[in-house]
């Protein structure tokens, strides 16, 4: 998982998207990718350009993460 996650975020950083998928079907999956059966496949990852970078979402700020007081509220309302 956190491999996968890091795969994600440093293809962002080149502006390739990802799009992870889980493995549910492990006989087709075997088939279709031709992996041995003494090993499994969880999920998988593709990644590819989009047809036009300007379809890529930024993060507002470096980070790209909310601060704690932005989303925790202590008190009342």
């Amino acid at each position: 998982g956190r491999a996968a996650q890091n795969m994600v975020l440093a293809a962002w950083e080149l502006g390739i998207g990802s799009c992870p998928a889980t493995v549910y079907e492990q006989a087709l999956a075997r088939r279709l990718l031709g992996y041995p059966d003494d090993h499994h496949c969880e999920y998988l990852l593709s990644f590819g350009y989009p047809a036009e970078p300007a379809i890529l979402t930024r993060p507002k700020r470096a980070g790209g993460r909310l601060t704690l007081a932005e989303v925790v509220h202590d008190g009342r309302w």
